[in-house]
């Protein structure tokens, strides 16, 4: 999957992002917990989230429909709270706040709200449906996999490919090879230049990342000797993906304080 077995942490050390013995033992159990209560299908760690007083855990759940999953937080690495659905009216509300997470799921923020009537354009915004909407961005602008991996059958249901065994080792650094994980790819906003030579349908169904703007927003460097290549986001710094060759893995983790580098542009 595109989201992280702890089995695969050791691959994300490279990239300096590790979980102690006891986190990754504490995860384990809880997350199997999780799973055995809410009878899920799979649930997979999506990451840290760092506040001031205290750090989320997030830990997404998924079904037969990738897209459709639930999402957890946990600060105390045992218990696990749903996190709340996300509107895109939320997502404009978070959009607005800056500063840092305080790691009180209660905390409010008070935001402007032009659709308020007169004389009171303030409203507010608890933390949880900040966390909620940040991780929903973060997915949705940084959530990659290799090309092919992943395909569409004649029914055009998208499925794991069973005959994937990895990009090839001389090809890992190639940022054409790595897509984003997320609906909403449009194939007729190809051109006919782009769809000919090594485009293929039925497993070219994401955007690729090379074409994100602006150019250089993913850092790219290979370890292990070239078999091993590390992505990192530069727009929202913590997210990490990796793929190693042999054996055939892949996985993300994001790590961060949840905010966004909107100095990007100036950078590159």
């Amino acid at each position: 999957m595109s989201f992280l077995n702890l089995e695969d942490i050791s691959y994300l050390s490279l990239a300096g992002f590790t979980l102690n013995v006891e986190e990754r033992s504490a995860l384990r159990s809880s997350l199997q917990v999780k799973k055995d209560q809410e009878k899920l299908d799979e649930i997979w760690l999506w990451g840290k989230v760092l506040g001031v007083q205290r750090d989320y855990l997030i830990a997404q759940a998924v079904g037969d429909n990738p897209f459709a999953r639930k999402f957890f937080y946990s600060i105390d690495l045992v218990n696990w709270l749903l996190l709340p659905e996300v509107a895109p009216a939320d997502v404009d509300k978070v959009n607005q706040i800056e500063g840092r997470f305080s790691g009180d799921p209660a905390f409010e923020y008070a935001i402007a709200d032009k659709s308020l009537p007169d004389g009171e354009q303030e409203a507010t915004v608890n933390e949880e449906k900040r966390l909620a909407a940040t991780v929903a961005l973060i997915n949705y602008e940084t959530e990659v996999v290799p090309r092919g991996s992943y395909y569409r059958d004649n029914l055009h249901k998208l499925r794991k490919n069973p005959a994937f065994d990895g990009i090839p080792r001389s090809e890992l650094g190639q940022l054409t090879n790595y897509l984003h994980f997320r609906e909403g790819f449009n194939i007729n906003r190809k051109t006919l230049l782009e769809r000919a030579g090594a485009f293929d349908e039925s497993i070219d169904i994401f955007e690729s990342i090379s074409g994100d703007s602006p150019k250089g927003v993913w850092s790219c460097q290979t370890e292990r000797m070239g078999s091993v290549v590390i992505l990192r986001n530069l727009l929202w710094p913590g997210y990490t993906f990796f793929h190693s060759s042999s054996p055939s893995r892949w996985g993300s983790m994001y790590f961060g304080t949840g905010q966004k580098n909107l100095n990007v542009g100036f950078m590159l």
